[in-house]
């Protein structure tokens, strides 16, 4: 099983989906990976920290990352009969780039559907949190580039995730919830408990 944990920044992502592999790895073998920057020792993520002035760059090293983290981590792991628990995927780009920045959502989609090679999720569980309770909460750590972003441009993202979540059928879930809530809920989703 392919799962993705996805929304803004602040969501609680990785804190839930570090959680959740453990949880899963008690039953069966799990592989835990991320966007960006889990290929190539992060080098794609550096660039693109680099690069966030321009929403064309960003989302063509976010496909690039995401073609490399396909083929040569989530797929194989797949392959051998691991789950994988992916922090971020191809929407958060349309998110993010297409929504949040303005690119045109097409040529994201576009690209995306050429980077994963028909690869999508079984199940997208979405972590819902209004963009001032997001900021809060990574007031007390360093920002990368995209996180300095500010309210304004949170706020374009979340409205982005919330199409994409109708469109797409996520699994919404309050991320105001503590973690480990958030975890029982999408161990019951996905059938393990």
């Amino acid at each position: 099983m392919f799962i993705v944990i996805d929304g803004i920044d602040g969501c609680g992502k990785s804190t839930v989906a570090s959680l959740l592999s453990k949880e899963i790895a008690k039953f069966r073998p799990v592989f835990h990976t991320f966007e960006p920057g889990h290929v190539r020792d992060g080098l794609y993520r550096k660039l693109i920290m680099e690069n966030v002035a321009n929403p064309y760059v960003v989302a063509a090293l976010f496909t690039v990352d995401r073609a490399e983290h396909v083929a040569k981590m989530i797929r194989p792991a797949l392959d051998e009969g691991q789950w994988v628990i992916c922090e971020r995927y191809a929407d958060s780009t349309l998110a993010y780039q297409g929504y949040g920045m303005g690119l045109d959502k097409d040529l994201i989609n576009r690209m995306n559907d050429e980077a994963v090679k028909g690869l999508w999720p079984d199940k997208i569980f979405y972590l819902d949190i209004q963009p001032r309770l997001a900021l809060a909460r990574l007031s007390s750590k360093d920002k990368d580039a995209l996180e300095q972003q500010g309210i304004e441009f949170l706020t374009r993202v979340r409205e982005g995730y919330e199409e994409i979540a109708k469109e797409k059928n996520y699994i919404r879930i309050d991320a105001t919830k503590s973690p480990n809530h958030i975890v029982k809920q999408i161990l019951e989703e996905v059938h393990i408990s």
